[in-house]
């Protein structure tokens, strides 16, 4: 799937009542080897009233995605967890830079959110429909990024 086709798939399974998490790992799932299910599994805890830091699920979303893309592995040690948490950190910073904040419920209080291109583009206006659809653009283009490097 091309960014605009990954950015309609989570716009629908949000729709559908997915999470934030849920929606961003199952538009991944066929990349990180996954099924749908899994991805669906693996993301249900998160949302409903349930936020793991009040991190933005959308952002929790994405961080599992680039690990499961780009994983430290035992024989890269020190090295390879190292290089996940710049990828996480700069993945982070990438949206903290579009939306300034992290935190769930101050991102849902903010009354000026603007998406990013492809939100605009589809019709997106709801908060949490924004920020899963931008989270889905901006990690698109920092993965395809890291593939080129």
């Amino acid at each position: 799937m091309n960014k605009t086709e990954k950015c309609i798939a989570a716009r629908d399974y949000h729709n559908k009542g997915c999470n934030c998490t849920q929606s961003i790992l199952a538009t991944f799932h066929e990349e990180m080897g996954l099924t749908e299910s899994q991805c669906l599994a693996l993301g249900g805890g998160m949302g409903n009233g349930v936020r793991c830091g009040s991190i933005c699920g959308a952002v929790s979303g994405g961080v599992m995605v680039l690990g499961m893309l780009f994983p430290a592995t035992a024989e890269e040690g020190v090295a390879g967890k190292k290089r996940v948490a710049q990828q996480t950190r700069e993945y982070i910073r990438r949206f903290q830079d579009r939306f300034t904040d992290l935190n769930c419920a101050e991102l849902l209080l903010n009354k000026e959110i603007q998406g990013t291109q492809q939100a605009e583009l589809l019709g997106v206006a709801n908060h949490c429909g924004i920020l899963i659809i931008s989270a889905v653009e901006i990690l698109c283009d920092y993965i395809a990024e890291l593939k080129e490097e």
